[in-house]
């Protein structure tokens, strides 16, 4: 059988067999338009026309969650805008991420002690109520970690729709690493 079409085009199908696998390898299915759009943020990345940005609390993957409550999420969201930009036209440009990054930490440790409270009460809606302040003190940890990385970053960001506050998940593994529950 060394004379059969299988064995004369072995070679031939193995160099297309590692071609097709090495330009498919490790993607997941996305849509024309998505995988264009991924390529131009990229481009403008490398080209400086856009920020990066580090936020290791939020999933990679771009699901919402769906048990948020986006009411209240969305008016912790505005209370930030607000403060930032008072803060911002108080104390100029570039010095207003102190003062921000305090008030967030002052908010932040008051829904500590309301998940302190929860955990010794035995509600029966203690998972629910746990679960929304997880998402508000992760988002609020967001905002002070994109505080750092500057206006650049936020920007890019919220270009990815991956504000927490916004509905982006929380990556618990980071959470529960960072306040132990």
């Amino acid at each position: 059988m060394e004379g059969s079409y299988y064995h004369r085009n072995r070679d031939n199908r193995k160099n297309y067999q590692k071609l097709y696998y090495e330009a498919k390898k490790g993607r997941r299915k996305v849509s024309k338009a998505a995988r264009q759009a991924a390529m131009g943020r990229r481009r403008r990345e490398q080209s400086g026309k856009r920020s990066t940005y580090r936020s290791p609390l939020t999933h990679s993957n771009p699901v919402d969650d769906p048990c948020r409550d986006s009411e209240a999420e969305s008016t912790l969201q505005d209370a930030i805008i607000e403060l930032r930009d008072q803060l911002s036209d108080q104390l100029g440009e570039n010095n207003w991420v102190p003062d921000f990054k305090q008030t967030v930490q002052t908010w932040i440790d008051g829904y500590m002690d309301e998940v302190h409270e929860i955990t010794t009460e035995g509600d029966h809606t203690r998972a629910t109520r746990l679960h929304h302040l997880r998402r508000i003190i992760a988002g609020l940890r967001q905002e002070q970690d994109l505080a750092d990385q500057g206006r650049d970053a936020r920007r890019a960001v919220v270009e990815d729709l991956g504000l927490v506050l916004w509905g982006r998940r929380v990556n618990t593994i980071v959470f529960f690493k960072l306040y132990g529950w």
